[in-house]
């Protein structure tokens, strides 16, 4: 009986030792002061906010991880994205999963925001997250 690790069987690439990705910026960062209007019954509804002061550019990732205030039962933030055109500008999505109207906390949202590098492009099928 051997005494020694083989490790994992390796047939291709090599596990890199240095980061590897494709993200130029990541940053956790707190807007500028949101209002966002009330959202109907029972529905989703998009609002764009601009010059919020997050400085994203056309083909950030963002995700949300705080709303502002207290706890707001049957509301949730479904999506959050930069605008594709416009510089500063994003949209959420807010849903209200209740009965009644309900008007979302005003106040420093806090947001993830992350920034591809520019030119990176994805090979169609190259099982990219196994390729380095």
């Amino acid at each position: 009986m051997t005494t020694t690790n083989p490790g994992p069987a390796i047939t291709a690439n090599p596990v890199p030792t240095t980061s590897v990705g494709n993200i130029q910026k990541q940053a956790i960062l707190q807007t500028a002061s949101i209002t966002p209007a009330s959202v109907a019954a029972n529905t989703t509804a998009q609002q764009s906010f601009t010059n919020v002061g997050l400085g994203t550019q056309p083909g950030d990732y963002l995700q949300s991880l705080a709303l502002p205030g207290s706890f707001q039962a049957g509301l949730a933030i479904v999506n959050v994205t930069a605008d594709a055109t416009t510089n500063d500008k994003i949209t959420i999505t807010f849903a209200n999963l209740t009965a009644g109207a309900i008007t979302p906390n005003a106040g420093s949202y806090t947001f993830e925001v992350s920034r591809p590098q520019p030119g990176d492009v994805v090979a169609a099928g190259s099982g990219y997250m196994n390729s380095f």
